[in-house]
């Protein structure tokens, strides 16, 4: 059970760091889904074009954060 909650605990620093990431370069309003060791975002239409523009300025930061992979998830928010 400890295991788990470190794991949970660390998923939630993870998610933490990468949403100031993304908020630190003006892409706010972002879910973000952990699928270790892939990031999934989706971002609201109204910053759709800025985070293509500035896709490779996302991966970077994302990746310092931990993540070794970084998906944009074109479907819209599926609640």
């Amino acid at each position: 059970m400890i295991r788990d909650s470190q794991t949970n605990t660390e998923k939630d620093k993870s998610l933490a760091d990468a949403r100031r990431c993304l908020e630190e370069i003006g892409i706010t309003g972002a879910l973000l889904f952990d699928h270790s060791p892939v990031l999934r975002v989706q971002v609201p239409e109204t910053v759709f074009e800025r985070a293509l523009q500035l896709r490779e300025v996302i991966v970077d930061q994302l990746k310092t954060v931990g993540y070794r992979f970084v998906a944009l998830d074109l479907a819209e928010n599926d609640d």
